[in-house]
C-alpha cells in the first residue's frame, strides 16, 4: 500500500490523509446506536447486541466493549486496523418508547448497511415525540399512585389525597428534572412535596370529619411511589444475574441511592407529622368485591406506571394484563399464610412468564412489558413500618419489617431474574450464540419434525 508524500501536503493535510476516515465514520455510528439504547434504560446484553449487529452490517470485524450503567467504550476492527470510541451517558434516564424502537431495528438490522442509512435511523427514532403528552401522564401518575394506595388497605379518603399529592409531586420532579439539578435532590424533595402534600390532605379531611381515618399510614408511602428506580432495580438484577459485573453493580448502586433518597424525603415527613406504624384494617366488603377492587386496581397500577415511562399503549396494556394474574397470585398465598417474600417470588414468576409469553405472541419487547408490573409487589409499607419503628426505638420490630422489605425486593428481582433464564437463552447462557431450547432439548427437535 502506498504511502502518501509528507513533502505534498502540509503538517495538519498530512495528518488528515493518514486517518481511516471511513472506519471512523462506521465507529461513530455504532457507539451512537449503542449509547442511545444505554441511555434509554435497558441492559447491557442489548446494548451489546445492538452494536454488534450494527458492526457486521456496516462490515466491521470483531468488536469489544466494556458497559457501566453511564459511560460505555468499544474497539472495532476492520483490515487489522482497530478504532476505539467512548460515549458518555450524563444524565441516566428511562425511554420505554425508545428502548421499543432501537429494539426492532437491532431485531431488523439488514445484512449490509451504509453509515449514513444508520445515522438517518438513529436519527428519526431520537427525535421522536413522547407518546402521551405530559398532563396526561400526570393524571396516569395520581391514578397508579392511588391504585397502589388501594392494594395497600387504603379507602377513598386516601385515594382522594393521594391523587393530588403524587400528580403535584410529578409535576415537580419533572420540572426540577428539566433544570438539571442533582437528580438525588431532585428524588428527595419530590418524595418530601408527595408525603408533605399527602400529610396535609389527610389533615384537613380529618377535621372536615371530625376523626382521622384508621387507613391513613396505607397510602402515606403511596404519594412518592411513582419515583422507584423500576428499571435500574431490575437490569441491575438481570445483570447480576449474568455475572456482568460491570454493568449490574453501578446499576443496583445507583438504584439504592435513588431508594435512599426517597426514604429520607418521605421520613423527615413521617418524623415532622407523627404517623404511627400502624396497619390499615379489613375493607369491610364481601370476597368478590375484595377481588374485584384487587384485579381493578391492580391494572390501573401497572398501565399508568407503564404511560409515565412513555410504554407504547399495547405494551401498557399487556402489562396490566399480566399484572392482574401474577398479583392474584401474590395476595392469595399471602391469605393463605405463606411468607411474602415467598409469594412475592411466585408472583413475579407468573408475571416474567407472563411476559415472555405476551411479548412473543404480540411481538412486543419483554423488559418494558416486565418492569411496570413491579409496582404492585413493592414493600414499600413493610419499609415505612421499619422507618417509623426505628424512629421509635423499637429496633426489634425494625429489623423484623426492614428484613420482610429487603426479603420482598430480592424476591422480585429473583422471581423475574427465575422466569427470564427459563424463557430467553441469552440470559441463560453467557455465551455470544446462545442454543435455542430445541437445540438443548433434542426431543423436542424430534417431535417437531415428527408433526
Amino acid at each position: 500500500m502506498n504511502q502518501p508524500d509528507p513533502e505534498c501536503y502540509g503538517d495538519q493535510e498530512f495528518e488528515d490523509s493518514l486517518e481511516p476516515r471511513h472506519l471512523i465514520r462506521r465507529t461513530d455510528a455504532v457507539a451512537r446506536a449503542g449509547g442511545m439504547m444505554l441511555g434509554a434504560g435497558t441492559s447491557s446484553l442489548r446494548v451489546r447486541q445492538l452494536m454488534r449487529r450494527s458492526a457486521k452490517a456496516l462490515g466491521l470485524g470483531h468488536i469489544a466493549s466494556s458497559i457501566t450503567f453511564t459511560s460505555l467504550a468499544m474497539t472495532v476492527e476492520r483490515r487489522g486496523v482497530f478504532r476505539t470510541k467512548v460515549v458518555e451517558v450524563p444524565k441516566p434516564g428511562v425511554n420505554a418508547h425508545r428502548i421499543a424502537m432501537l429494539q426492532k431495528l437491532s431485531n431488523e438490522m439488514p445484512e449490509r448497511i451504509t453509515a449514513t442509512e444508520l445515522d438517518r435511523q438513529l436519527d428519526r427514532i431520537d427525535h421522536a415525540d413522547p407518546l402521551y403528552p405530559a398532563w396526561l401522564r400526570g393524571i396516569m401518575v395520581a391514578l397508579a399512585c392511588a391504585s397502589v394506595a388501594v392494594l395497600a388497605g387504603g379507602g377513598w379518603r386516601e385515594i382522594g389525597t393521594v391523587l393530588p399529592a403524587s400528580a403535584l409531586a410529578y409535576l415537580l420532579f419533572r420540572r426540577l428534572g428539566r433544570w438539571q439539578i442533582n437528580h438525588l435532590a431532585v428524588v428527595m424533595v419530590s418524595a418530601f412535596t408527595a408525603s408533605a402534600l399527602y400529610l396535609l390532605g389527610t389533615g384537613m379531611l380529618d377535621r372536615l370529619f371530625g376523626e382521622p381515618s384508621p387507613r391513613m399510614a396505607a397510602g402515606f408511602i403511596c404519594a412518592s411511589i411513582f419515583l422507584i428506580p423500576g428499571f435500574p432495580l431490575v437490569t441491575a438484577g438481570l445483570e447480576l444475574t449474568r455475572l456482568d459485573l460491570t454493568a449490574g453493580l453501578p446499576r443496583a448502586a445507583y438504584a439504592s441511592m435513588i431508594l435512599l433518597a426517597i426514604t429520607i424525603g418521605v421520613w423527615i415527613v413521617a418524623n415532622l407529622g407523627g404517623v404511627t406504624a400502624e396497619t390499615a384494617p379489613p375493607l369491610g366488603v364481601e370476597p368478590w368485591q375484595v377481588w374485584a377492587i384487587r384485579v381493578v386496581a391492580s391494572f390501573i397500577a401497572v398501565v399508568g406506571w407503564a404511560m409515565m415511562l412513555n410504554s407504547p399503549l399495547r405494551a401498557a396494556m399487556a402489562s396490566g394484563a399480566v399484572a392482574v394474574a401474577g398479583n392474584a397470585v401474590r395476595l392469595e398465598l399471602i391469605d393463605l399464610g405463606v411468607a411474602e417474600h415467598v409469594a412475592t417470588f411466585a408472583g413475579c414468576f407468573i408475571i416474567g412468564l407472563g411476559c415472555a409469553l405476551l411479548g412473543r405472541l404480540f411481538g412486543l419487547e419483554k423488559i418494558i412489558m416486565t418492569v411496570p408490573t413491579l409496582l404492585v409487589s413493592i414493600p414499600g409499607a413493610f419499609a415505612l413500618r421499619s422507618l417509623l419503628h426505628l424512629d421509635q426505638n423499637h429496633t426489634d420490630l425494625a429489623v423484623t419489617q426492614g428484613m420482610t422489605a429487603l426479603l420482598g425486593v430480592i424476591a422480585m428481582v429473583g422471581g423475574l431474574s427465575a422466569a427470564r433464564m427459563l424463557t430467553d437463552p441469552e440470559w441463560t447462557f453467557t455465551r455470544d450464540d446462545p442454543p435455542h431450547l430445541r437445540e438443548v432439548v433434542p426431543g423436542l427437535r424430534r417431535r417437531k419434525l415428527r408433526s
